[in-house]
């Protein structure tokens, strides 16, 4: 990564389910310069405030502005800055889930208070920034992908680890997924720009539209028998979908040595698991964005998704800059990336 490395935080077995881990202020550009500085920057509110920000509407379809709009997005999503666990769980890497929302048609549902340690109580009761950032993540997309995400979880591990992941309750349903954030690192709306991109893209790739339902588990094994097409443990891939068509272009290839030196090797921790990835992805650097992205298929279809949306698009020909263009082969996925720029926009001028 080029700020640092991300944090897998399952092992290789639960790899092959659908949870994705993005860690914060990893893998994104540099914080952008705006391209309209007439903008009146206002301080920052306490939590339990209200921002007063109101510059002169932005309207952007394509990259062009997209560098000042979410230049605004730091003024306008309000989100608290909380001090550092503290008690016996200082400096501790413990992952807890403070607060379970229903989500219905874009909107949220009432608080599930879940029952945490003392030290977990400001991040569990600030409601309002559980809120704002909702409002901020339910504004990116439109109703036709909103509707896969039908629980929104509150959770912390403390400062600069995992900020964001998506996973489905049970991998054959893909139809329903839960979107987590951590309150603490969701503090710049940059990182969670990117961010939230990222796990977008799994939900626009691996849902039931992309790979339809079926009753029983697949495998990343590939057996023209059973699936002609690309098989993963989600299940068989439609001819025609986003992920079968990604593999056949750039996985092909390189898949069985991923698969045996790096899925199917037996490991006894994360860390067994991640140095594996990286040895692999030593071993194809000019085929991935970075490390995190050679993980598997399902990650670097994301990395290489969230780069479609918000970066301008290249004409290198290298393979990585091939992945970011492959999106813009699919109109619908144009007009999404149009849609979330202007969302962002939008956003910035309510």
């Amino acid at each position: 990564m080029p700020r640092k490395k991300l944090l897998l935080t399952t092992l290789a077995l639960l790899f092959s389910t659908l949870a994705c881990r993005a860690a914060t202020r990893l893998i994104f550009p540099e914080t952008p310069t705006p391209i309209s500085p007439d903008v009146a920057v206002s301080p920052s509110p306490a939590p339990t405030e209200t921002a007063k920000f109101t510059p002169e509407a932005i309207v952007c379809s394509d990259d062009s502005c997209l560098n000042a709009c979410l230049t605004r997005i730091k003024e306008v999503v309000q989100t608290a800055q909380f001090e550092s666990i503290g008690g016996e769980y200082a400096d501790k890497e413990v992952e807890i889930n403070l607060v379970h929302y229903k989500i219905e048609n874009g909107k949220l549902g009432a608080p599930a208070v879940l029952y945490v340690p003392k030290e977990f109580k400001p991040f569990q009761e600030d409601l309002e920034t559980q809120q704002n950032i909702w409002n901020y993540t339910a504004s990116l997309l439109p109703a036709d992908q909103l509707k896969w995400i039908s629980q929104y979880i509150i959770f912390t591990d403390g400062p600069a680890n995992t900020l964001a992941w998506v996973d489905t309750p049970d991998i054959l349903d893909r139809a329903h997924w839960e979107l987590a954030i951590d309150i603490m690192d969701a503090e710049d709306p940059v990182d969670l720009t990117y961010t939230l991109t990222h796990e977008f893209g799994h939900l626009i790739t691996l849902n039931t539209d992309q790979i339809p339902y079926t009753d029983s588990y697949s495998t990343w094994s590939q057996n023209s028998e059973t699936c002609e097409q690309f098989s993963l443990p989600e299940g068989c891939a439609n001819p025609d979908s986003y992920v079968n068509l990604f593999y056949q272009r750039f996985w092909v290839d390189i898949f069985d040595e991923w698969l045996k030196t790096v899925e199917e090797v037996d490991v006894d921790s994360e860390e067994e698991y991640y140095q594996l990835a990286e040895d692999f992805y030593h071993r194809h650097e000019d085929e991935f964005l970075h490390d995190y992205a050679a993980t598997n298929i399902k990650e670097d279809m994301a990395e290489s998704f969230m780069y479609f949306v918000l970066e301008a698009k290249s004409e290198d020909d290298s393979i990585v800059e091939q992945k970011i263009r492959f999106f813009y082969e699919f109109p619908e996925l144009v007009s999404l990336r149009k849609q979330i720029i202007q969302n962002v926009c939008s956003y910035t001028h309510p």
